[in-house]
């Protein structure tokens, strides 16, 4: 037993020294090259309309009221009604079944002189009842907290109301904001569905409404997904300021609409170093844009006609920082 296994070791021994003097004499580029590769395409075979999706959205949400609704039924030992509920909701996954947009996934996969090739149609699981994202407005508390900030700073404790009128004619640099970007979702599994719903329609015939009940219940529990995502972006936050500095100079505030450009500014170089390569560039471009605009405020006349081109120019930037979040 021994010897054979010093006889296997030495076996092994002997074919990675060979494997390495093999690896030695051969080319760098042929001993580097992949002893397998694999590819995946993906590619839409048919895609949804915004009112496509919207109409998918109502029949998920459908789903749900009917299997609440044939749980109640259940509760209520109606048997009839819990299974009019649970053909509508399959209905219904039928429907949405038909309508999904379809994926094809080609696989390829090679090693040596053999390919594996392979052709998938597909289509998503999940369905979104709703998905909202959103930006929190916070302007209209910012220029709040401005103006008492500016009081504040200003007046002293006995002064009258004269000297706090007095002291809120004086400029300070714009308060920091905290402006979030939240994305939230509620997405139903429609394969679990189908699956959930067959199956309380077996128990229910069967005679089993605790069965019936467990799987709508099933349904309503692992069935539905929530997400919540939420995040402080410089990019949300110079869209605001943005914002902000266009009302400053539609109120002829020039010099705060100066001060709210360079936080602006900074706020998308803050984005420049974490944008992709291909969109850094652009945002360099702009940022450089509002310096120059924050400059030619300073040097300006503050005539009407001045700040009302300037006004058109921000609203401007700010569209095309918009466009950015899609």
């Amino acid at each position: 037993m021994s010897k054979t296994i010093n006889q296997f070791k030495l076996k092994s021994l002997n074919i990675a020294v060979l494997a390495t003097a093999l690896l030695i004499g051969l080319p760098a580029h042929a001993a580097d090259k992949a002893r397998i590769t694999a590819s995946t395409d993906v590619k839409p075979v048919a895609t949804l309309s915004a009112q496509e999706s919207q109409a998918l959205s109502l029949a998920a949400g459908r789903i749900l009221l009917h299997a609440d609704r044939a749980r109640l039924a259940i509760a209520g030992e109606d048997k009839e009604a819990a299974l009019g509920e649970i053909n509508q909701g399959l209905t219904l996954v039928k429907v949405i079944q038909n309508a999904m947009p379809k994926y094809k996934v080609i696989t390829k996969i090679e090693a040596g002189d053999v390919t594996y090739n392979a052709d998938d149609e597909v289509s998503r699981r999940f369905v979104a009842i709703f998905d909202e994202q959103y930006i929190e407005d916070v302007i209209e508390p910012v220029i709040q907290s401005k103006k008492k900030a500016k009081v504040q700073n200003t007046a002293k404790p006995g002064d009258g109301k004269a000297a706090a009128k007095e002291g809120a004619k004086q400029i300070i640099a714009p308060l920091e904001d905290f402006t979030m970007w939240r994305h939230s979702s509620m997405k139903l599994n429609i394969a679990l569905a189908a699956h959930a719903l067959d199956l309380a329609k077996t128990e229910l015939d069967k005679g089993k409404n605790s069965n019936a009940d467990l799987a709508l219940a099933l349904l309503q529990s692992n069935g539905v997904m929530f997400e919540l995502h939420e995040m402080e972006m410089p990019l949300v936050e110079a869209a605001d300021n943005l914002k902000l500095a266009e009302l400053e100079v539609s109120e002829g505030k020039s010099e705060e609409a100066r001060l709210t450009l360079k936080l602006a500014s900074d706020d998308l170089k803050k984005y420049e170093r974490i944008t992709g390569e291909s969109r850094a560039k652009e945002v360099r471009e702009l940022h450089q844009k509002i310096d120059k605009l924050s400059e030619s405020l300073a040097k300006g006349d503050g005539s009407k006609s001045t700040l009302e081109k300037t006004k058109k120019e921000i609203a401007s930037y700010w569209d095309h920082v918009r466009k950015w979040f899609k």
